[in-house]
């Protein structure tokens, strides 16, 4: 019987499935959208659906299912199958994940991790990491993470929640409250989810700006996307916060930096559409707070395209 393995990459706005057969090929893909106010038992629910429906159209039974591997936007225990915390979906907090996924479908390997973790371990064995002993790699999306590999594996610290960088607090009197509880982290200054907010608050503060009109005055609706193409008009109002993205996302790398002391800093997410661009302000921004400037670092773009998540879920059962 040929075994088969599913990937599930959860993400602050959708969650994307890949089956792989023993070839480590994807074989199908299937993605649902991420509901932030989700109850543990209505995600659990959803997501036995959704695996159940991949079985059934590959015909395929449970007994096919060799492992599932799963990645969280979250806090993970790693070795609990934890998870912790997530400070976009926070109904999911203290959820044994593994436990419960295992009761459902016994007879195959279950295993949770952080989503940056996997996408680490994904771009470290086929993408822009590979041969790399060391590098850090950040998701740029909804909210920012990171996963670290040291001497060619990943590390986790000893709670599971390294790589939690997003919540590292650089001015808690300022910025905007984060799904962490706390003000002034990093995500609340520059991930997809906040940025989006600092935009609202400019605009209803009377700044003038297209994305106004985009979203027809309703502020709430305002997405990275609306952001994006502004900036590609010559918005200064979309070029003033990716300015303020580069900014603090430089200042990270630089704390990174001199913390790890990393010359390669790898980026994924939906936030690395901005290019360029977005890399050139995060260089600069580094290039100001560095005084060593005989130590060089390389700023990367992941190589793995939306397929990053669940291939590295799927390594993550090896």
């Amino acid at each position: 019987m040929n075994k088969f393995k599913i990937g599930i990459d959860i993400g602050g706005t959708k969650i994307a499935y890949g089956l792989f057969n023993d070839k480590k090929e994807i074989v199908y893909r299937h993605r649902a959208s991420t509901d932030p106010t989700t109850t543990i038992e209505k995600f659990v629910r959803d997501t036995v659906n959704d695996i159940e429906f991949i079985l059934k159209e590959n015909q395929l039974t449970k007994e096919h299912l060799q492992g599932i591997g799963m990645g969280f936007p979250s806090y993970v225990d790693f070795e609990q199958g934890l998870v912790v915390f997530t400070s976009n979906m926070i109904n999911l907090n203290h959820f044994y994940a593994r436990d419960t996924f295992q009761e459902y479908f016994p007879n195959s390997q279950i295993l949770v991790d952080n989503d940056t973790n996997l996408a680490a371990i994904a771009e470290h064995r086929y993408g822009a990491g590979k041969n790399l002993k060391n590098f850090l790699y950040t998701a740029l999306s909804t909210g920012i993470g990171s996963g670290f590999i040291i001497n060619n594996d990943i590390f986790r610290g000893d709670y599971g929640g390294a790589g939690e960088s997003g919540h590292m607090i650089i001015n808690p009197e300022k910025g905007i409250q984060c799904g962490c509880e706390n003000n002034g982290c990093f995500m609340s200054f520059a991930s997809g989810s906040m940025i989006v907010k600092h935009i609202a608050n400019e605009l209803r503060n009377g700044r003038q700006s297209i994305i106004a009109e985009m979203v027809g005055g309703d502020f709430e609706k305002i997405t990275a996307e609306h952001l994006n193409l502004a900036f590609t008009q010559g918005d200064p109002l979309a070029e003033q916060m990716l300015d303020q993205i580069g900014y603090y996302i430089g200042l990270y790398v630089y704390n990174m930096f001199m913390s790890l002391n990393f010359n390669t800093y790898i980026f994924g997410g939906g936030m690395v559409n901005f290019g360029e661009p977005l890399l050139e302000r995060i260089q600069k921004s580094f290039d100001h707070f560095n005084h060593q400037k005989d130590q060089i670092i390389h700023l990367k773009k992941a190589e793995l395209g939306n397929d990053f998540g669940i291939i590295g879920a799927v390594e993550l059962l090896d």
